[in-house]
């Protein structure tokens, strides 16, 4: 399916359907207290920084951030020496701390879905342009750096 060729697009509707799912039962409340809002604002603080990072990356090497784009240099550099996919990452983990703030299992489920829907279809077809294109210097970064972490 090629909605799922598009990462942001799906994170966006999981979260808006858990949003949305709160918002109906009354529950869409952001409740910055105690230990659960000092992780919640730390775990947005990393998401912001991995996504920061890895668009200064593209730009850097002068290549598309979007997933249907064709990739003009492998990044191996910066949060990418870390991960393969530091925005997917930075995305699964924001929603733990929608979780946090809200102090629902709803965006849990959001994430787990898209991180599911993430590495079974997106990411695959991501890596088989990325080996097909970088070839052996595609095999040394799969073989140095994790898909997630």
């Amino acid at each position: 399916m090629a909605i799922f060729r598009l990462p942001f697009i799906n994170w966006l509707i999981l979260n808006g359907l858990a949003a949305g799912w709160l918002y109906l039962k009354g529950g869409l409340i952001f409740q910055f207290s105690g230990w659960t809002g000092i992780l919640a604002l730390l775990t947005g603080l990393e998401s912001l920084g991995w996504i920061g990072a890895a668009l200064v990356y593209f730009r850097r090497h002068n290549t598309t951030v979007n997933p249907l784009g064709e990739a003009t240099s492998l990044i191996t550099g910066g949060p990418f020496r870390l991960s393969r996919n530091p925005v997917y990452l930075a995305l699964t983990t924001a929603c733990i701390g929608f979780a946090l703030l809200t102090h629902s299992f709803y965006f849990l489920v959001a994430g787990l879905i898209f991180w599911l829907i993430t590495d079974l279809f997106s990411i695959p077809q991501e890596e088989q342009f990325l080996a097909g294109r970088f070839k052996e210097q595609w095999i040394q970064y799969c073989r140095q750096t994790r898909r997630w972490l």
